[in-house]
């Protein structure tokens, strides 16, 4: 900590207060410093004896503040606000109240008509004309600032360059003022108590005004962020990637995000830039912009992360709940007894004063919680946050700076509660999905959650959202404390637990949580807890092969990442619709068995798909033409779709081969000759403009005494639409230049036969005219 030269709240005032503390219990004394964040000393560090216990009591949390410093005397001042208020509520005899308000005026304070203890101006350490400015119109609330301390503490933001080289790229730490009596300087400040004594901690600067990274401009702050991503600064991609997309997603709600602006030997140098569409939350009354979640999610595992497509809307109590936020316990009245078990914590419903909405409150057990657990609910709270925005992570809406308790919204229903929901196969693939998408942001980043079961699922705003994530492995190189995961301890939830991490939870892979999920997909269809290392498969059906892939007990023979449990999932509830050809073939076996209906339903088929190539070229052309004419001709626009799409694809799926093209103008010729029969003339000049093109292209014998013979046989309006397409395809015409003398073909198509042959003998003499004779 940073301590300044003198207690800024003097032993006299504190006495004062210790003396009204005996109008309290000693649970409400306790629970006044607890609730903002202090722990007492030990008793054999206690220098204060007094047979008063509830003097004791006090005394024994006042004497864990160190009063020189600004940020601890901040928060004893709430606790003596809590005394003060207690005492206007109750109205307790005698000028007390007086008393106390002349005791802090001498410390340069004073209490308002609301019981809160304000600094009179000028007061207490002047303010340097060099120092950081205080911010009095800033886009970066108080909420996200905290959410980038959460995000900065799990990583050294010095990049091991130490406190000093670092902050020397950014300040100039002799022109700050010391805050120890006995230098005149910041940069005396440092070397003496983080280099020497050791006995500051590592988040020291976040609460340190000169620095005016709390509570300086946007640029302070954002400009900080920029250089603990700097080449010089950090050299492992890796770190920066994961550091890089924390902070983004931080800064994401209010409208910020910090992208490349230079390169240094080819490694980016990151800057900060306000979006031009950014809108905080306050201003546009709706929750974070929640980036994209393209489907599948992005390849790279250090993408920053994008998930769901549409800004959520959070409900209004809950938007103002999160404005409101300041880490302040008593900012909320919790029930008596807590409605669920947070394993380390305690699990109540609370009311937030100031606008009356329901929410949750996790709070550690403990009085004076170990490190071990705050470490914990640490974690949970910096990945909730961490995930903020994302539509299937619970938010974080308040959480304390000792990381003893969080708030989030309240969701009143659990997995555990909707099984019978869950039994419909619909509801259980959307839960799965949900699941599937949060985790696999979270493993993109590193985060394995490790404690997958129903009670951590509920519902929340009509969809399914994961919560507790307290048991979660950190990112590689982010543990905090290697023994806190030790190996050959059982971890996770009985049943719900991957094997592997009873044998080594720390070396988990993604993979572990896909066998949760399976694990939870069987017991929401068998109703039946799972047994330890035991896969849980439903009967039949295909979420039995779903189940049996995600819990092999080998976590390599399971889908290894969320993302690709999401896709089998896929694949085995949204099958791909069966090809045109496949269906078809099958409705060929019908109609060679004598299925009176296959035929319409083929010539349905192929007008629904007149852009299959395989259905058209590998079947249809294939099926004899006498059992498909009825069902063709019931519908003409449907045949005429038919023809002109047989014409059209053949050749596009793969070369065509004499045969089949052969095959291809004798099936539209069949088709032509019954069209003809019936006087369907629209179809017959369809049949004909397809049949020729090809002869025209090709010139095969075969085909061509089929047709010359069907010529030989029309009469009348036949005649005279054959006659017109084969003006229309004029190398096709010349193929038959031996029916002009016959006289059993209709004059019509003779004349059109004629007239090409003429108009070809025309075109030739015509260039031959045009060439000049040579003069002599």
């Amino acid at each position: 900590m940073s301590p300044p030269s003198r207690d800024l709240v003097s032993r006299a005032t504190r006495m004062r207060f210790r003396s009204l503390a005996t109008n309290l219990n000693v649970r409400m004394i306790a629970e006044a410093w607890q609730g903002n964040n202090f722990a007492p000393v030990p008793d054999d560090e206690l220098r204060y004896t007094d047979t008063s216990l509830r003097r004791t009591t006090f005394e024994s949390y006042a004497a864990a503040v160190d009063w020189t410093y600004r940020g601890h005397v901040t928060r004893a001042l709430h606790v003596f606000e809590d005394i003060i208020r207690i005492g206007q509520r109750e109205a307790w005899s005698g000028a007390w109240l007086q008393d106390l308000s002349e005791a802090l005026q001498r410390d340069g304070l004073q209490i308002d008509e609301r019981g809160r203890i304000t600094e009179v101006p000028g007061s207490w350490r002047p303010t340097p004309p060099n120092r950081t400015s205080i911010r009095t119109d800033s886009a970066l609330t108080e909420v996200t600032r905290r959410r980038i301390v959460d995000v900065l503490t799990t990583a050294d933001w010095t990049g091991g360059l130490g406190d000093l080289r670092f902050l020397e790229r950014l300040y100039n730490l002799d022109a700050l003022p010391s805050y120890d009596s006995r230098f005149t300087t910041a940069r005396e400040d440092i070397s003496k108590h983080r280099y020497a004594n050791d006995d500051w901690d590592n988040d020291w600067i976040f609460s340190d005004d000169r620095f005016g990274l709390s509570r300086g401009q946007d640029e302070t702050l954002l400009r900080f962020l920029s250089e603990t991503l700097h080449p010089a600064v950090r050299t492992d991609e890796d770190e920066v990637a994961r550091l890089l997309t924390a902070l983004n997603c931080a800064l994401a709600p209010d409208g910020y995000q910090l992208e490349p602006a230079a390169a240094i030997s080819g490694s980016p140098v990151y800057r900060a830039r306000r979006r031009a569409d950014a809108v905080t939350s306050q201003q546009a009354g709706a929750g974070p912009a929640v980036p994209a979640d393209p489907d599948p999610m992005p390849g790279t595992r250090h993408a920053p992360a994008r998930w769901a497509g549409v800004a959520l809307v959070a409900p209004e109590d809950v938007l103002r709940v999160r404005q409101l936020a300041r880490g302040e316990r008593r900012d909320y009245s919790c029930e008596r007894l807590p409605f669920a078990d947070g394993g380390q914590a305690d699990v109540f419903r609370a009311i937030h004063k100031q606008t009356g909405a329901t929410v949750v409150l996790k709070k550690i057990r403990d009085r004076n919680p170990p490190e071990r657990k705050r470490a914990r609910m640490r974690r949970e709270i910096t990945l909730g946050r961490w995930l903020d925005g994302h539509p299937h992570a619970m938010p974080i809406l308040d959480a304390d700076a000792g990381h003893s308790w969080f708030v989030m919204p309240y969701a009143p229903l659990t997995a555990e509660q909707e099984r019978g929901q869950l039994a419909g196969a619909s509801e259980l693939v959307h839960l799965v999905e949900a699941l599937c998408s949060v985790l696999s942001a979270a493993h993109q980043a590193g985060w394995i959650h490790r404690d997958i079961k129903p009670a951590n699922v509920l519902q929340y705003e009509g969809r399914w959202v994961l919560a507790d994530w307290g048991i979660a492995r950190r990112p590689r190189g982010q543990t905090t404390d290697p023994q806190r995961t030790r190996v050959g301890v059982r971890f996770g939830s009985d049943g719900f637990a991957a094997p592997e991490l009873s044998v080594d939870a720390h070396s988990a892979t993604d993979a572990a949580d896909v066998y949760s999920i399976g694990q939870l997909i069987g017991w929401a269809l068998t109703g039946e807890m799972p047994a330890i290392n035991v896969p849980l498969l439903p009967k039949a059906g295909p979420w039995r092969g779903i189940v049996r892939h995600a819990t092999q007990n080998d976590p390599g023979r399971r889908p290894r990442t969320a993302q690709a449990l999401r896709q089998l999932v896929r694949q085995e509830m949204h099958p791909p619709a069966q090809s045109a050809l496949v269906t078809g073939t099958g409705l060929q076996r019908d109609l060679e068995e004598g299925s009176a209906t296959a035929a319409h339903e083929l010539v349905s088929l192929a007008a629904r798909h007149t852009d299959d190539a395989a259905l058209y070229c590998d079947l249809l052309v294939k099926l004899p033409l006498h059992d498909l004419l009825p069902a063709l001709l019931a519908n003409t626009q449907h045949a005429i779709d038919i023809v002109r799409a047989m014409a059209a694809l053949l050749g596009t799926h793969r070369s065509p081969e004499r045969g089949e093209v052969d095959a291809a103008i004798m099936w539209l010729i069949g088709i032509a000759q019954r069209a003809a029969a019936t006087g369907a003339l629209d179809l017959l000049e369809e049949c004909c403009n397809g049949a020729f093109e090809w002869d025209a292209d090709w010139d095969q014998w075969g085909p061509q005494r089929e047709i010359a013979a069907w010529l030989r046989t029309l009469t009348s309006d036949n005649a005279s639409s054959v006659a017109s397409m084969l003006r229309q395809h004029r190398n096709c015409a010349a193929h038959f230049s031996h029916l002009i003398d016959d006289v059993f073909v209709d004059h019509r198509i003779r004349a059109a036969i004629t007239e090409n042959g003429s108009a070809d003998r025309a075109h030739a003499d015509n260039e031959a005219g045009t060439i000049a004779p040579e003069l002599p």
